[in-house]
């Protein structure tokens, strides 16, 4: 293993040092390449790299950035904690193209109209980048990504020259608004990304922050100016993807609707059950129910406090992922009144706040809310009737010893 490392670095030392000798001849050309999205969620945003092409000098690269490596030790602990390694990779450009025509995506070209003397300062800002010490760095979705190092390195390579022109008519969205469409046929993973979005995702955004999405640099690049003159030419089609039907799942909304409507029917079932001193037993769902709610509330405590993510922060969804529910799925009929009724106050909160808490829920959460909260109800509603029955036996019993005596 440590021969093959060896091996690597020695390989991209004679890379580097070859293309740091050579210069770019003046027919070469630099362009913006756009992905589209793939079937994956880490790929479902597309995806940006630089081309150069010089075939006077037989230079045909892609320089990649927000790559990474699936084999890294951890990696799913490493992501989750924003400590994985993200690294500029290089490659030939007819390999590239093969890869996302393989993983049916789009790819678009647009070749930006810049001077000789630009080329070689992006093109030697991209060398610098790629020497070892400085080709990885720690990945930021909305701050630092695959999209955002390419328009800073354009800003850098060109100066204030370069003049990226507002293309949001409608006013700025939130970082949750630009990824929202996205996620669209991924409903399910919009919902669990809602679950771990705190209020930073709720921001709105600035120009310069829509180019986190690749396409939204796209757009820029294409309106964008260096002293009045278009930056880039118009877009050029090298691959299109081509359509895949595919099945739409049941969505959130539906499923957990349909879950709080049977939640709701039960829940008057056995309260009609109780006023005729009868029961129904939902133990094991309601200990089922609450170990599930008080698992995430787990996760999003976890993951405000440990990830260096700063999107997962201060995150309201707490207020009805609530950590007491750990309490009342130890407890349940046995928990403390006003422990039950923080639990229901801080789900009416949410129920009732959206207008005015500065966090967007997911519609399905309401749903889930409603349920928990008429769960909540009907563990009060038990332990007063409990209590009132048993103050009754005691009554009766003690008439009982009176008529004896």
């Amino acid at each position: 293993m440590k021969l093959y490392r060896i091996i690597i670095i020695l390989v991209c030392a004679v890379f580097i040092n070859t293309i740091k000798a050579q210069q770019l001849s003046d027919s070469a050309q630099i362009s913006l390449l756009t992905c589209g999205a793939g079937n994956q969620l880490y790929s479902t945003f597309g995806h940006s790299a630089i081309r150069i092409c010089d075939k006077k000098n037989n230079i045909d690269l892609v320089f990649n950035y927000g790559t990474f490596n699936f084999s890294t030790p951890n990696f799913y602990l490493k992501f989750s904690r924003g400590t994985l390694i993200y690294m500029l990779s290089v490659n030939n450009f007819r390999d590239f193209l093969q890869n996302y025509k393989y993983e049916n995506r789009s790819v678009y070209e647009q070749k930006l109209n810049i001077t000789q003397d630009e080329k070689e300062k992006l093109f030697s800002l991209l060398i610098e980048n790629y020497e070892p010490q400085n080709r990885n760095y720690r990945y930021d979705f909305f701050k630092d990504n695959c999209s955002t190092r390419i328009r800073d390195a354009f800003q850098k390579a060109i100066g204030e020259k370069l003049k990226f022109h507002n293309q949001n008519t409608t006013g700025n969205k939130t970082f949750r608004e630009l990824i929202c469409p996205y996620l669209e046929k991924m409903q399910w993973s919009k919902f669990g990304i809602d679950i771990l979005l705190g209020m930073p995702t709720d921001m709105r955004a600035t120009n310069a922050d829509y180019m986190f999405l690749p396409n939204e640099l796209l757009k820029n690049v294409d309106t964008a100016t260096i002293n009045g003159i278009k930056f880039a030419s118009p877009v050029e089609v090298l691959y299109q993807a081509h359509k895949i039907s595919i099945s739409k799942p049941l969505s959130p909304i539906l499923a957990f609707f349909a879950f709080m409507a049977i939640i709701i029917l039960l829940s008057l079932l056995e309260f009609r059950y109780l006023l005729k001193n009868r029961k129904i037993n939902l133990k094991i769902f309601d200990r089922t129910f609450f170990a599930i709610l008080a698992i995430l509330s787990l996760i999003i405590l976890l993951m405000w406090i440990f990830s260096l993510h700063y999107p997962v922060r201060n995150n309201l969804n707490i207020l009805w992922l609530n950590p007491l529910y750990l309490y009342v799925f130890f407890k349940l009929e046995k928990s403390n009144f006003y422990i039950i009724l923080i639990c229901i106050i801080c789900n009416l909160t949410v129920l009732c706040g959206q207008c005015f808490l500065p966090q967007h829920f997911n519609t399905a959460f309401f749903a889930i809310i409603i349920a928990a909260t008429m769960r909540l109800i009907m563990l009060t509603a038990k332990m007063h009737i409990k209590i009132k029955q048993n103050s009754l036996c005691r009554l009766l019993n003690h008439f009982k010893i009176i008529l004896l005596n």
